[in-house]
């Protein structure tokens, strides 16, 4: 466990130099301490109670931001479960972050069917794939004078190159970030009577690479199921409830599989409110950087190799800058969960 110090600079700086001016030196304020109670429990696992540092309106205003490392007061490298306590007292589980969870040979597995699949771009990632950026929207939509915006990080539709015919289309930057398993959204590609709910285009046409992969979730559940069982109850009793869309013995219907992307400030959109994300990274070559934060609370998570990290998504979270420390590097990760409105295909036939 690493709790970061903020030094304090006072005064002017002196410069050996006599014949050169010196610079007055801006004193930075000490940063708000968001820990309001931190202990090690009888089973080992360091607790910490947290308030937030970010007014509701401070932080939404950063929708789509970056936050840097060094916005956080604490770093989490170790076991730790995170509890944020509101101005009544009231507490409720932030973080439950387990080291090295995940064999080995699942992590390999996972790599082995899913670091393609991850690199596949996608432009609906909306907040969390950042401010929009001329490089980073397709070649069709780049074009920022024939944007209809929605916002900073996402717009409505564009004029086409083509025609000059306006195109109906909501999108953002692209990202490396896909889905796996199940959707309860149409298939954009079906033009009439798309069915509300759907396997996901990995699921369906690489049957075997997604097979292979079902115990990787498997286990993920496990770790769920026991860091945080009242969530997981509730979670699993509605996956049951969609069998159809339930990924085999679990409680999620979805994974978002991400290759080495830094997350935006966001919140997941379409999750059970109820439920948890649960969140795994699988490594390869070395890097810096990809903290998983929350910086209303001040707190981030340094997410490793087969780490496992149960995380209230409904939160406000974005990732830290990734920095290569090798030629070639992977972080992949992994977010299961279970989306919301799969329960309107709940009588869905074949």
């Amino acid at each position: 466990m690493k709790v970061k110090s903020t030094k304090y600079n006072r005064g002017v700086n002196k410069n050996k130099n006599k014949n050169r001016k010196t610079k007055k030196v801006v004193a930075k304020a000490n940063k708000v301490n968001p820990v309001l109670k931190k202990e090690v429990r009888k089973d080992g696992i360091t607790e910490y109670t947290v308030k937030k540092i970010m007014t509701d309106k401070q932080i939404k205003n950063k929708i789509g931001r970056y936050f840097p490392e060094k916005h956080y007061t604490v770093i989490l490298r170790e076991d730790a479960d995170v509890y944020s306590q509101d101005e009544n007292g009231e507490r409720e589980l932030l973080i439950s972050f387990r080291k090295k969870i995940l064999t080995d040979a699942l992590c390999k597995v996972g790599i082995q069917c899913l670091k393609k699949a991850a690199m596949k771009k996608h432009d609906n990632r909306g907040a969390a794939a950042g401010t929009l950026k001329m490089s980073l929207l397709p070649g069709y939509a780049n074009d920022f004078s024939k944007h209809k915006r929605l916002n900073h990080y996402r717009i409505s539709g564009y004029w086409s190159k083509k025609d000059g015919m306006f195109v109906n289309n909501s999108l953002g930057n692209s990202s490396m970030s896909n889905i796996i398993g199940y959707f309860d959204k149409p298939d954009r590609n079906i033009k009439v009577n798309a069915p509300p709910c759907r396997e996901t285009a990995f699921t369906s046409q690489q049957v075997d690479k997604w097979k292979r992969v079902i115990p990787l979730i498997q286990e993920i559940d496990k770790q769920f199921k026991k860091l945080i069982p009242d969530r997981h109850k509730a979670q699993l009793k509605r996956a049951r409830q969609t069998p159809k869309f339930q990924i085999k013995d679990t409680s999620f219907s979805t994974v978002t599989i991400n290759y080495n992307w830094r997350t935006a400030l966001h919140t997941d959109a379409g999750d059970l409110p109820q439920g948890f994300g649960n969140l795994v990274v699988l490594q390869e070559g070395e890097y810096s950087g990809g903290y998983t934060g929350f910086p209303q609370y001040g707190v981030c998570v340094d997410v490793r190799h087969g780490d496992f990290l149960g995380m209230d998504v409904h939160k406000f979270h974005c990732n830290t800058e990734i920095k290569s420390s090798s030629k070639d590097y992977t972080r992949l990760s992994l977010v299961c969960y279970l989306r919301e409105k799969m329960i309107r295909c709940k009588n869905l036939q074949d």
